[in-house]
């Protein structure tokens, strides 16, 4: 028999290795297919986190790290869907209506070209693949637009949770039982047509929209994603619809200060600023040379990953250029074509870091598109807005920073420069705005928790008890009309038309005996006074 000193390291050991992350680790597959860079910041900032934990990793994004050194992470490259939106336009949609329909009947479509292309993906097959043993404790999936990808979650029989790099659309909300709200703010789809105490036409055209929205995705879109699905895993599965119904998880990454005020079912999580650094990454020389030399001030301004600033109209161009150069501040402009020119005042790049941009303290206000990082940086930061959105979620990103009083709004087909010029030296020269935004960015930071720290016990909490079927909205379950007690209230307005027309029916018979007893009564008095004389 050994001594106790022999075995007390292993003891020892072991029971480091019980109470340790490692002993609790799990598998994790994250399919983020979305080829959005402000998107991808958020997911990678995610599974690194997850990682760190002592999770191992597989995930398929389209903006890989190429890290070596990172142990127990696999990555999938898909950065070859960025050649699929290459010659997306963004830019001219506030002009072209048709555009803009265009547009996203695109994305639809592109939808299920990337649902294809993940499913289809060597590197990820070889995991499903029929005869393989590999097994997930959670799958994460992004759910903008590919949800034949839930399916993976079936057959790895393993929770599903879904993602959000923005607030959830209606066809989501509908499926999971969340409400829907065609006409209050939340609702970013209907975009500038949404609002608070709205005429009842314009709540009608709303209704009408989103419900359409709703149908058409559950009735056309999801159909044809399930076709995808049944291509790669069999036609013995289920529907997708059902597969998203039962997620176990929602996480969205919106800010609730940030965002209009509204009820949520328990199983959907908010997180935000994941994507925010401790300590941003310092300037190219030339870049802090003109920023540290704006002694009155620097605008910066940016239209994101998606839109691009090189392909305004030329006469557009020509107003912010214009503008700019009688501004009495400094200007760094995030612009695709380093051939421009642009006046003395302003400094031109492709590439700017802009959460070091935003922590300079000479910096005066930010003019963007209304992007969600873009405000969640800003926020953190403390720095004035100027919105000028383009499409989807910008519009009610933006209106609602309005609102909070530290933004002002600028319409892209309308402007003129003598407006840009008076809105910029408003938003950075009246200390309102800065003071407000001060306020707010104190308060998404006053928190009982980290938010990463939240999203990640969320997470971990559904791995732990193999989903999370109590925290559903069972009344997810019940047909449409009945989520909403139309059959109630069908049934009862019949009734009481019903009882209203019976109502009315006797009111007229009564009234017409009525009538006849007092039409009697004269031409009997009468004809017995005839008799008597």
């Amino acid at each position: 028999m050994r001594p106790i000193s022999d075995i007390a390291p292993i003891i020892v050991a072991l029971w480091l290795l019980t109470v340790s992350d490692l002993a609790q680790s799990k598998k994790l597959l994250i399919i983020t297919p979305a080829p959005s860079y402000s998107h991808q910041i958020v997911f990678r900032a995610l599974n690194l986190a997850l990682l760190k934990r002592g999770h191992e990793i597989v995930a398929l994004t389209p903006n890989v790290l190429n890290d070596p050194t990172l142990a127990n992470y696999t990555e999938i490259d898909f950065g070859f869907e960025y050649e699929k939106i290459d010659d997306t336009d963004f830019s001219q949609t506030r002009w072209n209506l048709t555009q803009l329909g265009g547009l996203k009947t695109r994305l639809l479509r592109l939808g299920h070209d990337i649902a294809e292309d993940v499913l289809s993906h060597p590197d990820l097959v070889k995991y499903y693949a029929n005869g393989t043993d590999t097994r997930f404790d959670a799958v994460i999936a992004e759910m903008i637009m590919t949800p034949a990808i839930y399916m993976l979650a079936h057959r790895f029989k393993a929770p599903l949770i879904g993602i959000m790099s923005m607030d959830l659309q209606n066809c989501h909300r509908f499926n999971l039982g969340s409400p829907v709200m065609p006409s209050h703010p939340s609702n970013w789809e209907v975009e500038n047509l949404a609002g608070l105490h709205l005429p009842f036409w314009k709540r009608m055209v709303n209704f009408v929209n989103a419900w359409w929205r709703i149908y058409t995705w559950f009735s056309s879109f999801a159909n044809q994603q399930q076709k995808i699905a049944e291509k790669y895993f069999g036609k013995d599965i289920p529907h997708i619809v059902d597969v998203a119904k039962n997620m176990s998880l929602v996480l969205i990454d919106q800010e609730p200060l940030l965002a209009y005020a509204r009820p949520e079912i328990p199983n959907i999580v908010h997180f935000s600023g994941l994507h925010i650094s401790k300590i941003p990454p310092p300037l190219s020389k030339d870049l802090k040379d003109f920023l540290d030399g704006a002694t009155n001030g620097f605008v910066y301004m940016s239209l994101g990953s998606n839109v691009k600033s090189k392909l305004l109209p030329k006469g557009m161009l020509q107003v912010f250029v214009s503008a700019f150069a009688s501004l009495p501040y400094r200007v760094l402009w995030k612009f695709e074509d380093s051939n421009f020119n642009v006046p003395s005042n302003v400094f031109i790049s492709k590439w700017i870091p802009q959460q070091s941009v935003l922590a300079h303290p000479n910096i005066k206000c930010f003019i963007y598109q209304g992007g969600l990082q873009s405000t969640e940086e800003a926020v953190h930061y403390a720095v004035p807005l100027i919105g000028i959105p383009f499409v989807f979620d910008q519009v009610y990103q933006v209106l609602k920073m309005v609102s909070l009083d530290v933004a002002k709004q600028l319409d892209i087909t309308k402007l003129t420069t003598s407006e840009l010029r008076k809105t910029v030296l408003e938003v950075a020269g009246d200390k309102r705005y800065k003071d407000k935004m001060l306020e707010l960015s104190a308060l998404t930071k006053d928190k009982p928790y980290d938010s990463l720290e939240n999203v990640i016990w969320w997470i971990e909490y559904v791995m732990r008890h193999n989903g999370a079927p109590h925290l559903r909205f069972n009344g997810a379950d019940s047909a449409w009309y009945q989520q909403f007690d139309l059959d109630i209230i069908i049934c009862l307005s019949i009734a009481l038309f019903l009882a209203l027309c019976v109502f009315l029916v006797v009111l007229v018979q009564g009234s017409r005996l009525l009538y006849k007893y007092h039409d009697r009564i004269p031409r009997f008095a009468i004809t017995k006074k005839v008799k008597l004389t």
